[in-house]
């Protein structure tokens, strides 16, 4: 059975995490250049293009 309770607990340590995510994200964009940062995303956004999709 479906434990209402635990999901709600669930559901907001999960936001909380997500936020301290995009606090932690965004001092690193802030401390890296973007040149570093940037290639960073364009290697992992590559990674996920297959030449199926080209």
């Amino acid at each position: 059975m479906i434990d209402i309770k635990e999901l709600k607990e669930q559901k907001i340590k999960n936001f909380e995490e997500r936020l301290k995510f995009i606090d932690l994200w965004c001092d690193y964009i802030k401390k890296t250049p973007n040149k570093v940062w940037s290639s960073q995303q364009a290697e992992i956004i590559n990674s996920q293009i297959t030449k199926d999709m080209i």
